[in-house]
């Protein structure tokens, strides 16, 4: 949850795959804008956000379709670091639960 004092000072944004829970998210942070589709989808600026917090997907099987980062071949995990790296800003922090991976 977002600390009181922060209410009117932050905007915050999700992305969520899950239609369960990303109705959810929306009931729950009515004043934030959270998207229900796959990260693959979503069509968010580089260099945008200050903070990145996020439980990213460990099948290390499944190759996500991504124009922008098919050359590179990630796995779907590893695409979830590049991608997100890409829209945080200079400075900026993110925080991921993950797990070692195999590569």
């Amino acid at each position: 949850m977002l600390p009181e004092e922060l209410n009117d000072s932050c905007k915050m944004y999700g992305v969520e795959i899950d239609s369960i829970s990303g109705r959810i998210a929306q009931q729950l942070y009515q004043k934030s804008t959270i998207a229900i589709q796959p990260f693959e989808k979503t069509n968010m600026p580089d260099n945008f956000f200050d903070v990145a917090i996020g439980n990213v997907p460990f099948d290390n099987k499944i190759k996500p379709n991504d124009g922008r980062y098919n050359k590179n071949k990630f796995v779907l995990h590893d695409y979830f670091f590049a991608k997100t790296l890409d829209k945080v800003a200079p400075n900026g922090i993110v925080a991921f639960v993950t797990t070692k991976g195999t590569m």
